[in-house]
């Protein structure tokens, strides 16, 4: 199967449609299917990351909140008949709608849907947004949610999308797993540093907390008002430490010392450091949104839900989950070889000549 994958943005870029992306391109690639993705950079770039054509078109508009290529668009014009299915990601990216209206091949749409902007303006824009984003969703063939709270969402705004929508969650990465935490109550908070992490909320938490260090690793538009916050509380690199992006066996090694990991976010439609977190069998803090609710479920035990508004609250969270002893085993989460046999399912329910492994 010839499979085109459009997104905003793709490794080495860090955030959770970067990591969704990579690893279901890898595991198809690595199934035997011939897998491009089409994404938008600084430049223009071609390469093969893991087995995938990864074409990078110029960007047009380079503003993070709005990056748009018009190369992209031009492309997908062109080439979108050469593909067997396109496969789409975020709603809230403008990539996504060029692979809607520029052409005829089958779609599917995975939205990545938070139902609203990630700033005051990107949140006021949200309702002036949704006929466009609405081209994208009735396009669709298939509408890929990655949890049961994200269809809900979905449908409360798109209500014509019913019958089209498959769940399918995000599978977790392999991490070492280990019985007890780290000395000194570790706690990891991992995730692109965006103000709707809320990592603020935790770095005062901490102030609560003596004895207590929290590790934040990730990179982002916010890092530089959290290392300002963390030095007017006085949380020294004892107390409070900025890691950026991690090589990943460093970020392994520091997982497996952790205590506890903790996610503040405001808006997930999954949660993958939650995911991430508890299939490692680290006792996990998580905001109480529906998405984070229906990881609990799925994980069982080892999860503290909390509002991050509550400060002491959350600070309480974080000193019992630092405490709990680690679990046996870790909590059987899909794994990304789980999403792409459903993912590769749902392109042969759209393209039925596809069915089989004879055009492989």
């Amino acid at each position: 199967m010839r499979i085109g994958v459009v997104t905003s943005a793709y490794h080495p870029d860090v955030g959770g449609v970067e990591t969704h992306t990579r690893r279901l391109c890898t595991g198809l690639a690595a199934g035997g299917d011939e897998v491009e993705v089409l994404t938008q950079h600084a430049r223009a770039v071609e390469e093969r990351i893991d087995g995938v054509l990864v074409r990078r078109f110029p960007l047009s508009l380079g503003r993070p909140d709005y990056r748009f290529s018009v190369a992209l668009w031009r492309w997908l014009s062109g080439h979108a008949h050469g593909y067997d299915v396109l496969h789409a990601h975020s709603y809230h990216a403008l990539a996504a709608l060029p692979a809607a209206v520029t052409n005829r091949t089958p779609l599917v749409f995975t939205p990545h849907y938070h139902g609203t902007g990630h700033s005051r303006l990107r949140a006021a824009l949200h309702p002036i947004y949704r006929p466009v984003g609405r081209r994208i969703v009735d396009r669709a063939g298939r509408i890929v949610c990655v949890t049961r709270a994200e269809r809900d969402l979905l449908l409360r705004d798109f209500r014509d999308a019913a019958g089209r929508i498959v769940v399918i969650p995000n599978g977790t990465d392999p991490l070492c797993h280990a019985t007890t935490g780290g000395p000194g109550g570790i706690i990891v908070c991992v995730g692109r540093l965006e103000r709707y992490k809320r990592v603020d909320r935790v770095i005062r938490a901490m102030t609560r907390l003596p004895g207590h260090r929290l590790e934040v690793v990730g990179a982002g538009p916010a890092r530089a008002d959290c290392e300002r916050l963390a030095a007017e509380l006085g949380l020294g690199d004892d107390r409070v430490r900025f890691h950026g992006r991690l090589a990943a066996d460093a970020f392994t090694d520091l997982m497996a010392t952790a205590a506890a990991a903790v996610s503040a976010s405001a808006h997930e439609a999954f949660g993958m450091a939650v995911a991430d977190a508890l299939a490692a069998g680290i006792p996990t803090v998580a905001s109480d949104l529906p998405a984070h609710r229906e990881l609990a479920a799925m994980a069982g035990d080892g999860v503290w839900l909390v509002s991050p508004e509550d400060e002491p609250a959350l600070a309480d969270a974080l000193r019992a989950a630092a405490a709990a002893d680690r679990p046996a085993a870790p909590a059987r989460l899909p794994t990304w070889a789980d999403v792409v046999l459903a993912t590769r399912e749902v392109y042969a329910g759209i393209v039925p000549r596809l069915v089989g492994s004879s055009d492989r």
